[in-house]
């Protein structure tokens, strides 16, 4: 692919460039606390509220 690929031992997609034509986002979270993270090492997190 492009941008990328499938690894299947690992079970993963491998971002081989970070010239994506969108930001490619992961978001990570529990209960309480919640974040945002680009592949070009933007992002932002929050504790319980994002309107705070």
């Amino acid at each position: 692919m492009k941008f990328g690929h499938f690894d299947d031992a690992k079970r993963e997609y491998v971002i081989t460039t970070p010239k994506t034509p969108l930001p490619w986002i992961n978001y990570l979270g529990s209960r309480d606390f919640f974040s945002l993270i680009s592949n070009t090492a933007g992002g932002y997190s929050f504790y319980k509220d994002a309107k705070l």
